[in-house]
């Protein structure tokens, strides 16, 4: 099987969670391999028997892995959290695929910010974990084509928000800052004269930016379901 990884950002206590729900299920596919084993009489066959008793096992546990049966694996797991998710949020049909110059771009996703750098109780980044995680290749590719497409009306909308209001002072004397022209009067004369959003724009950005899902917004809520 084809696997795609994955890292995602994710906060440190759903993670200790996810390993205790993988631990048990490595527990529970130990337990079958060892009763599945003693039932071939692995222990006291040799040769061709040996290896097609071991076949036979092989293709069970495959079988019942694909099924959800066996979950002994954060990527088993995650995995059927995933179809899950997407099957709750209707995103289990069929897309297009993603076009190739959409596929694969660097940087941070538009409207992602601020929603997405969730703070904890003490105004702390609270997605301080990291977590990886291989995914089928056709469950992967089924995510990120219903991302695509299902988030493309937001994303065309704040692009065009960004291009009606642009970045505002505050970012463009950032900017400026990181290129060493922060105090250069270029830099301020733009900053001053560049367009600034009235409160109904920030709230329409905001409430766009609110339905914005991402890879690991899918990710974690899928872990969420797991736990």
């Amino acid at each position: 099987m084809v696997l795609k990884p994955f890292v995602i950002a994710i906060r440190p206590d759903d993670l200790e969670c996810l390993n205790g729900v993988v631990s048990l299920g490595a527990l529970a596919e130990a337990d079958w391999l060892r009763k599945e084993r003693e039932r071939e009489g692995v222990a006291l066959l040799r040769g061709r028997a040996l290896s097609e008793a071991r076949r036979r096992i092989r293709t069970e546990r495959a079988r019942l892995r694909t099924s959800g049966v066996l979950l002994g694996t954060r990527d088993l797991v995650v995995a059927q959290a995933i179809g899950a998710e997407l099957k709750a949020r209707g995103w289990d049909m069929p897309y297009e695929p993603v076009p190739h110059d959409a596929r694969g771009i660097p940087g941070r996703p538009v409207g992602t910010s601020p929603r997405h750098y969730e703070k904890d109780e003490d105004g702390e980044p609270a997605l301080t974990g990291r977590m990886p995680v291989r995914l089928p290749a056709d469950l992967a590719e089924q995510m990120l084509r219903a991302l695509h497409w299902e988030m493309a009306p937001i994303v065309a909308a704040l692009w065009e928000w960004k291009d009606r209001w642009g970045d505002g002072p505050t970012v463009i004397l950032k900017e400026a800052e990181r290129n060493g022209l922060g105090g250069s009067f270029l830099a301020h004369w733009i900053a001053g004269t560049a367009p600034r959003a009235n409160a109904d724009a920030i709230l329409e950005r905001a409430q766009l930016q609110a339905q914005t899902v991402t890879t690991g917004d899918v990710i974690r809520a899928a872990v969420q379901r797991a736990i």
